[in-house]
């Protein structure tokens, strides 16, 4: 069985990973990311037809995932993880005016963008949650 020196697990313990899980999992339940993680960890050591087929996974959904793994990879900063940056909503009675907004850009690991003008409103903030749940 192959194996590399930045590997850590071979083709054959990913398996049983997923097999453990499989034995317990409940109908409907979906791949776990650490399960993920560790079968898209597996290419460059194998490829991808052997991992998918092991795993007994979709190529296309391994694909999929396998970008969002490697976009997320990329864009993570040196120094670890997000930083959380509170906005302070403003007063109700306090009108924006046109010349004086501005736009935010917001960007998900997955590559996904949404520039908006703040607004005066809690739909705002519940936007932007629902956008960067990913």
């Amino acid at each position: 069985m192959k194996k590399s020196i930045g590997a850590t697990l071979t083709l054959k313990e990913v398996a049983e990973h997923f097999k453990q899980w499989r034995d317990v999992k409940k109908k409907g339940e979906r791949i776990p990311e650490h399960l993920w993680s560790e079968a898209i960890s597996l290419v460059g050591v194998y490829r991808v037809t052997q991992v998918t087929r092991t795993l007994r996974l979709s190529g296309t959904d391994f694909n999929k995932r396998r970008k969002i793994f490697e976009a997320g990879q990329r864009r993570r900063s040196p120094g670890g993880g997000t930083t959380f940056v509170e906005i302070e909503p403003t007063r109700e009675d306090q009108a924006l005016e046109p010349e004086a907004t501005s736009w935010m850009e917001l960007e998900r690991p997955d590559g996904w963008r949404l520039r908006l003008q703040p607004s005066n409103s809690a739909d705002m903030l519940a936007l932007v949650g629902r956008f960067m749940e990913v």
